[in-house]
């Protein structure tokens, strides 16, 4: 049987109209745990409005509102507009925009709505489990120089690369957001960072060579402050028989937004 295409709009699009109820994945959209960790990343937050990635059919969206004084600061993005219109017609108070997180010309746009809005950048990032979906997605095909880089780009010769998903949405999470920023990544992966970390040259997302065609390192935007096993949910079922069941876990990285200046074409 083949592996589901975490990757691809039609899989959520499809899901998503067979299956309209609230879905959470990894942890219940009310677990203790996470929601302790978005109050205490909030509360040193640079910035009072939170974007979350992926919202998808959660009930974390609803949960978020607790930590705001106005639900306006809550902009709940997914590429799936299924999901969009379902969140939008149960909830109005917050904002619901369809997005493809690995798209420039998209991010850009929700860029320039925000500044219309004559609101501030994004001050924290929720992600449940986003990153490993756009980890399953293939290469990105990107032009280089890239439009949002930390330097502004400049004219000269033009090339193609291919870029992992990771970095394409580490970039552009930090174009979205304001220094100091926090993004909570609740993964399945123990290693979903390593990325950000590892001095291993197979964990170097974006070679040397692309760097210098015009691609921002995504280790110079954001940096890992915490690591933190949480129990995954408890399993139902049937459980005759059964003395103990092995623990779960999964892991909420904390990154933090660096100084550097990124800025658009």
């Amino acid at each position: 049987m083949a592996a589901p295409s975490f990757g691809e709009k039609s899989y959520w699009d499809t899901r998503f109209t067979k299956n309209p109820s609230p879905f959470d994945w990894l942890l219940p959209a009310a677990a203790a745990p996470f929601l302790s960790s978005i109050q205490s990343s909030i509360s040193t937050a640079p910035s009072p409005r939170i974007l979350h990635i992926g919202c998808g059919t959660s009930s974390l969206s609803s949960n978020l509102k607790q930590f705001v004084t106005d639900s306006k600061n809550i902009y709940n993005v997914d590429f799936s507009s299924v999901a969009i219109e379902a969140g939008q017609s149960k909830d109005g108070s917050m904002n619901w925009r369809t997005l493809d997180l690995l798209s420039a010309e998209q991010v850009l746009e929700l860029g320039k709505y925000v500044k219309l809005e004559g609101r501030e950048k994004f001050g924290l990032v929720i992600d449940k489990s986003t990153a490993d979906a756009i980890a399953c997605a293939e290469d990105v095909i990107v032009e280089l120089p890239y439009p949002i880089a930390a330097e502004a780009p400049e004219g000269g010769s033009q090339a193609t690369a291919n870029i992992h998903p990771l970095a394409i949405l580490s970039l552009h999470m930090a174009y979205l957001t304001l220094p100091g920023a926090k993004w909570l990544l609740l993964s399945y992966s123990s290693s979903r960072c390593s990325f950000l970390t590892s001095q291993d040259p197979d964990d170097i997302l974006v070679k040397m060579g692309v760097l210098e065609q015009g691609f921002t390192d995504p280790r110079l935007l954001w940096k890992v402050v915490k690591e933190e096993a949480l129990g995954a949910r408890e399993e139902t079922g049937g459980t005759s028989g059964i003395v103990a069941r092995p623990v779960v876990k999964h892991t909420l990285y904390t990154l933090e937004r660096t100084s550097l200046k990124i800025v658009a074409k």
